[in-house]
This record gives structure tokens, sequence and C-alpha cells, in this order.
């Protein structure tokens, strides 16, 4: 069983007590009298409010599926005070579900001590007005998750994240009345961003769902404007803000209380996020953060995360991220072009896509020639071929190639090696996936985004930046003049 640490921050407890589980056995089940029925269209709501339910209460959620039977056995249990002992007691709901009916409905009630050493399976005698509360309990969670699927959300939760930038941020930026970034703290030579998300929820948990994706939005969005932008966890930060409901105050207080045992200061940065480029993420995030039925909106979110994942890996795995671009261009040209992509192909319609939307049909017979090598030396020879294609692991490329020589060196009857052809290429196509997406929701959205960089011409003959190797004689700087 894959076993998954979490609960609810907000009420943790500070002591070092145990807690044990037993997630390969169930205890003996008594039978639930009277359990509502639940629509077969509320079920799956149902279940998730019960697990987020046990989850605020620290309690432990298992789900045991059977894709050949199409079954999902579901128990949840919760620690319950007795003696004078906070976990005294382990209380149980367990049900199956198939195809969205809850059947073989029971609960159980065992002394934590059963987990902590199953040998000591002795009677455990509890008086009946403890087991009357003990039963109300479980119907009571059952009560509230079946509540949650009538009423709206009232409680206000601010979640609290932090992220890792190449630019700093000086003063808070409001992409909305409810998600601020606040100004960057320099933390281990990392520069750092608070970020504080208010959401309107059930619960802290429930919540986290939408915020996480509203912050992996964000350093998507970021990453069309600066280099890095992901989320970061800081050791011995606070994970969150524990006033649900009080409202948060930006106050120069409360921001120190989110950056402990740090400076303000950013010595040696002077290259902030520009004012430009915080409006352009603002107006470009209202666009994109919609309502999750919004089909369109969805499918250019799709789109922005599948451009971030290649930013993101880049600097790991080059032939992955170009991948990524080539995805993400395609997945354009199939809602830009259809009919072209449906009659000659995707490679045909990335061309196209290129060719229409940035306006550059002087440069038709270059864009077709680089797609070809996009699509045949890269995408498909890494997809069918397993061939990576920029020194990644430092492999030798077919002999000749090795890495960690000059890129730039000539090579046979070649000006240059292929790995040189290779960068030309992958820089092109990164410019181009910018481009292409930007003018994409533009497209699609109506309003112009006011990327001042996005009318920098790209030449698909192939750019040819000289190279340079200085070999250090000392442990100094040297000036390149």
């Amino acid at each position: 069983m894959n076993i998954f640490l979490g609960g609810n921050p907000l009420n943790q407890k500070e002591d070092t007590t145990p807690i044990y589980t037993s997630p390969c056995s169930i205890p003996p089940l008594s039978d639930y009298e009277s359990f509502p029925a639940i629509k077969k269209a509320n079920v799956a709501e149902f279940i998730e409010h019960l697990y987020f339910i046990t989850m605020e209460r620290n309690g432990l959620s298992y789900f045991y599926p059977n894709l050949e039977t199409g079954e999902n056995l579901c128990r949840f249990e919760w620690h319950y005070e007795l003696l004078d002992n906070p976990y005294e007691l382990r209380l149980g709901l367990s049900f199956k579900v198939n195809n969205s009916i809850i059947t073989e409905v029971g609960y159980y009630f065992v002394p934590h001590e059963h987990y902590e050493d199953s040998s000591k399976r002795e009677e455990y005698l509890i008086e009946d007005i403890e087991t009357d509360k003990i039963t109300e309990y479980i119907k009571d969670s059952v009560k509230k998750a079946l509540l949650r699927i009538e009423h709206n959300e009232k409680n206000t939760y601010y979640s609290l994240y932090y992220i890792e930038l190449s630019n700093p941020v000086l003063n808070i930026i409001e992409i909305t009345k409810e998600f601020k970034i606040l100004p960057s703290r320099l933390i281990n030579g990392t520069l750092i961003s608070a970020v504080v998300i208010e959401t309107i929820g059930h619960s802290h948990l429930s919540v986290q769902r939408f915020a996480d994706e509203k912050i992996n939005l964000m350093c998507a969005l970021i990453s069309l404007i600066i280099n890095t932008a992901k989320l970061a966890h800081i050791k011995n930060f606070p994970s969150c803000i524990s006033s649900p409901n009080k409202g948060f105050q930006y106050s120069d207080e409360n921001i120190e209380k989110l950056y402990p045992d740090t400076k303000s200061d950013l010595p040696g940065i002077n290259k902030y996020i520009e004012d430009d480029d915080i409006k352009f993420i603002i107006k470009t995030f209202m666009l994109l953060d919609t309502n999750e039925r919004v089909k369109a909106k969805r499918k250019i979110k799709n789109i922005v995360f599948s451009y971030y994942s290649a930013k993101e890996t880049e600097t790991i795995n080059r032939t992955v991220s170009l991948v990524s671009y080539v995805a993400c261009l395609d997945a354009i040209a199939k809602e830009y072009c259809p009919e072209v992509r449906n009659k000659d192909g995707s490679r045909k319609a990335l061309a196209q896509l290129i060719i229409q939307l940035l306006e550059m049909s002087d440069q038709k017979e270059g864009i077709d020639k680089w797609s070809k090598r996009i699509y045949n030396e890269h995408r498909s020879s890494y997809m069918h071929g397993a061939n990576i294609r920029f020194e990644e692991f430092s492999q030798n490329m077919d002999g000749n190639n090795f890495a960690g020589l000059p890129k730039a060196l000539p090579r046979g009857a070649e000006p240059v090696t292929k790995q040189y052809k290779y960068e030309s290429d992958y820089r092109i196509l990164k410019k181009v996936s910018l481009s292409v997406l930007i003018k994409y929701i533009e497209v699609i959205s109506g309003i112009h985004l006011d990327k001042p960089d996005l009318n920098d011409k790209i030449d698909f003959s192939g750019d040819s930046p000289a190279e340079a190797y200085v070999g250090l004689v000392n442990k100094g700087w040297v000036k390149c003049t």
C-alpha cells in the first residue's frame, strides 16, 4: 500500500505521541443502521467531503481499489479521546463503492493499543452512554459530508506559498484582491517571495486544491516573463496562516513573520520585475483563472502548463524540454488550423501556425526546413529511437560528437558539430513557442497583452553565435574586453 502523510496543519498538536496504523487489516465491523440513501450523482462528492473531514481532524483515510471488479473499499478512521488520552480509541467507518453505489456499510471502534501491539486483543469494555456518543460521532461525520454537498462554502482561508524567482519583487504585487505576491528576500543565495491566496471553502485542506493550481498557474505565467519561477519549500518557514475568517493584514510586522530570521535588504540586486511585466502577468492571469467548466480557457491553461513544463525541464534534460515545447505548439495548431493538421499532419500544421499567427510568410521556406528538423531529427528521433540530442548524461552522440568539446568546433566537412546545429534549432523553438503562445492567447481573448519583446524578429535560417573558452590561471576574475 502507498502511504501518504498529511493532515490539517491548522490544528496539529505539538506532542510526539507515536500514531500506529494498520492498513492491511480492518477491525470487525458492526452494521451501520439507517445509513442515508445517497444519489449516484452525489456519491463521489460525498466521499470527497468525507475524506476532507477525516483529514481535517487529522484522522486516517484508506482506499482499497480493485480495477478488475470495479470496486473500491473506502475506510475512514478518527481519533477519539477517552480516559484523558486523546488517542485512546480509533473510530472507523467502512463501505464499498461500485458504479457509484455504496454497499456493506459498517463501523468499528477499537483501542489505539491494538494497533500498537496486535497481541493485545483483550476485551475492552465501554459504558453504553459512551458507546452512544461514539456512534453519534461517526454519524456526525457522515451528516457533515452530506451537508457540504448541499451548502455553499462560507469560511475564508489563507494559503501560504513560497516561490523562487530570478528577478525580485520590490513591493506587494496584487494579482487580484485575493492573491498577493510579497516582497522578495534573499535566502541562502536564492530569491524567494511569499505568496498569500485567500479562498472561500469548507476547510483549509479543501481550498488547498484550488489554491495549488492558482499558484502553479502564476509560476507558469511569470516564466513567460523571467527565467525562473517555481515553488520552493524553505525549512523552518511557516507552512500556513492559521487565522481563518479573521483576515490577514499585510502589515510590515505580519510580512516579517513569514520570513523568520532574514533581512529585508537585497545586496547587489537591482533588476526588479518591471511594471510592464507585472501588468502582463495580471492581465494574463485574469484571462485564464476562470471556472473549470469553461472548456476553451481550460485548453489554454493546459497549453500554458505544457510551456511551463518545458521551461522547468530544460535545466535537467533539454531533449525532453524540446518535446514539451513541440507539444505546446501542437496543441495550439490543433485548435488554430485543424484542417491542415487533419489533412497534412502535425508537422505541416505547426509550420502553417507559425506562418499565419506570427505573419512570417516571407520565411516560409526556412520555417518548413526548420520544422522538418524539429520533427525528424529531434522529436521523432527521441519518441521512436530514444535519441537524446543535447549531451545529457555526457553521452557520445555518434562516435564523433563528444560532450565537453566546443560545440562550434569544426567536424569533418562540417563547419561545426551536430550539437551546435541542434542548439540553434532549440533556441529558435524557445522563441517561437513563447511568441505563438502569447499571440494565440491574444487571438482567443481578443485582448492585447503588451509583451514588448514579442516583436523581435525570429530568423529561421539559424543563428550562429560565436563561442569562447577561457582557461583560468588562478581563482580570480577574468575581464573580457
